[in-house]
C-alpha cells in the first residue's frame, strides 16, 4: 500500500468522520478529536525544509493549496478552532520545517474565547520571536484578520477585530515582518460580503480563490 494511499485514507477519516467542533476555551480545543488528529498528522509528515507555510485556524485549514497553486511548495498548518494560545502550543512542529516563508493569520477565535486584543497581540509577538530564534531566515508575513458578516454571526464584534488589526499594523514592522492587509482587501463597509461566505466567518470557494490570488504576489516573490 503506497504512502500516498495511506495518507488519503487518513485524510478521508479526518475530514469525513471527524467534524471539527468549536470549543469554549483554548484548552478545551486541545482535547477535540479533530485538533488532535490534525496535529498528529502534521507531526508525522516529512521534515523537509524550505517550503512556504501557512499557519492559522479554520480559515487556513480549509484552503486546498495543492489545487490552487500546484507548482508551489506549500504546507498548510491550519487547524480549525485554533487560537494564538494553541498555535504556541504546537509551534515546535512548524518551527522544525524551517520554512522559507511563513504566512500567519490568527486571532479571530481569540475574540470568541474572551481574550483581549492585548493578549492576542502578545501571543503573536511570542510566535514571531520563536521564529526569530529558531528559524531566523524565515520571511514572515502577518495577515490582518478578516471581517465577518454580522447578518450571520455576532460572535466577533467589529470593534474587537479592528483592535487586533490596529495592533498588528504596529507589531509587524516593529518585528521586521511584512503586514498584509487582508481585512481591507475584503471588507465592504466593515463587513465580509455575502458573496464570499456562507456563515459570515469562513470563506466559500470564491472567497478562498480570491484570497489566494491576492496573496500570490507575496507567495511567488523571490
Amino acid at each position: 500500500m503506497s504512502r500516498l494511499f495511506k495518507l488519503s485514507v487518513v485524510m478521508f477519516l479526518v475530514l469525513g468522520l471527524s467534524v471539527p467542533g468549536f470549543a469554549r476555551t483554548p484548552d478545551e480545543n486541545l482535547k477535540q478529536p479533530y485538533y488532535q488528529i490534525k496535529h498528529s498528522i502534521y507531526q508525522n509528515m516529512p521534515r523537509d525544509e524550505g517550503s512556504i507555510v501557512f499557519l492559522g485556524d479554520s480559515l487556513t485549514d480549509y484552503i486546498r493549496f495543492e489545487e490552487i497553486l500546484p507548482d508551489m511548495r506549500i504546507k498548510n498548518r491550519g487547524i480549525a478552532g485554533d487560537s494564538t494560545v494553541t498555535v504556541l502550543y504546537r509551534l515546535d512542529e512548524v518551527l522544525s520545517l524551517k520554512p522559507s516563508k511563513l504566512f500567519l493569520m490568527i486571532g479571530t477565535n481569540d475574540i470568541v474565547y474572551g481574550m483581549t486584543s492585548e493578549e492576542t497581540l502578545q501571543n503573536i509577538r511570542k510566535i514571531i520571536e520563536r521564529f526569530r530564534e529558531v528559524s531566523p531566515d524565515t520571511r514572515i508575513y502577518v495577515e490582518t484578520i478578516f471581517p465577518v458578516n454580522h447578518k450571520f454571526t455576532s460572535s466577533r464584534p467589529s470593534e474587537a477585530i479592528r483592535a487586533i488589526n490596529a495592533g498588528l499594523a504596529d507589531l509587524a514592522p516593529e518585528m521586521n515582518c511584512e503586514l498584509i492587509d487582508t481585512y481591507s482587501y475584503f471588507a465592504e463597509d466593515g463587513e465580509l460580503p455575502e458573496r464570499y461566505t456562507v456563515d459570515g466567518i469562513h470563506m466559500n470557494g470564491a472567497g478562498i480563490v480570491r484570497w489566494v490570488e491576492f496573496l500570490s504576489k507575496w507567495i511567488k516573490e523571490k
